[in-house]
């Protein structure tokens, strides 16, 4: 989702070309939580991670920020 959002080219059709840098925080059911509210907590923790500190990249709860696709850690494990 990440990818997707950050290369698309908004209201193009508009005459703005438009691009976005997503700041995306996730939780895991059952894994970091079993409660609605928890989930969003968590969720929420994580994006605040990343709107903090990189920005323009993905949180997990309880893992901290992702690497990048394309970048070495993430070569090295696909």
């Amino acid at each position: 989702m990440h990818k997707l959002i950050r290369e698309a080219i908004w209201l193009k059709a508009e005459g703005l070309n438009i691009r976005l840098t997503p700041s995306l925080g996730l939780a895991a059911y059952p894994a970091d939580s079993k409660t609605k509210e928890g989930l969003l907590h968590l969720a929420d923790e994580a994006m605040y991670l990343v709107k903090n500190t990189d920005r323009d990249r993905v949180a997990a709860a309880n893992m901290g920020i992702l690497p990048m696709e394309g970048s070495i850690a993430g070569e090295a494990a696909g």
